[in-house]
């Protein structure tokens, strides 16, 4: 009986500390995102929205073997934000991004809703006609089980690293890497996915 009643009490800690966990991620990101958009609101510029069409195998880049081949689809929107830095005169510069994306994934039999919020670091140049990326963010599932695959929890993580090409006016091309994962979060059963994504869209 102390086993079962000791059992219980871990199993409840655990998943109080997940919701802990959770609600501190998504606060905290909520209280960011409202000091960066009522500070830098007048620096902070739109460069971009499409959609995004992702794909992954059981095999990630990261991680463990994942149970299913999902599909992603969603609409993305790039910011600019106001630090920029010129890389003497290489036409080349340096600056800082946030992707916003919602949209669906699907897999192992089920669709869950999902978005995205991940500052970003970019190399651009030749005008901005070419540009390459890479950050780390945070990712939302309201559904975070898909057949037997579970993510774990409603908070992930996101790692990304991208290219794009802007070849015609107001418009623009690229591919894109997104490695979820909840970094040990909610316990060694949960597993993330890789995800390989095309992106289409117009260029303010």
């Amino acid at each position: 009986m102390l086993l079962a009643l000791g059992l219980d009490f871990r199993k409840l800690c655990h998943e109080s500390l997940q919701r802990f966990l959770a609600s501190s991620v998504c606060l905290t990101l909520g209280l960011l995102t409202s000091v960066c958009v009522a500070g830098l609101a007048e620096d902070t510029s739109l460069i971009s929205i499409g959609p995004r069409v992702g794909f992954s195998g059981k095999a990630p880049l990261w991680g463990r073997q994942q149970k299913y081949n999902f599909e992603l689809y969603d609409g993305a929107a790039l910011f600019r934000l106001p630090w920029v830095w010129p890389l003497n005169d290489t036409g080349w510069k340096a600056e800082t991004r946030l992707i916003t994306s919602a949209g669906e994934l699907i897999g192992g039999g089920n669709t869950g809703l999902m978005a995205t919020l991940v500052p970003d670091f970019a190399l651009s140049g030749w005008h901005g006609v070419a540009s390459v990326d890479f950050g780390a963010g945070a990712a939302f599932f309201p559904k975070y089980k898909f057949g037997t695959q579970n993510f774990g929890g409603p908070v992930q993580l996101v790692a990304t690293i991208g290219i794009a090409f802007n070849l015609l006016s107001h418009a623009y091309t690229g591919f894109r890497v997104h490695h979820f994962s909840d970094a040990g979060i909610y316990g060694p059963s949960a597993l993330g996915v890789d995800m390989y994504i095309a992106e289409l869209g117009y260029r303010f």
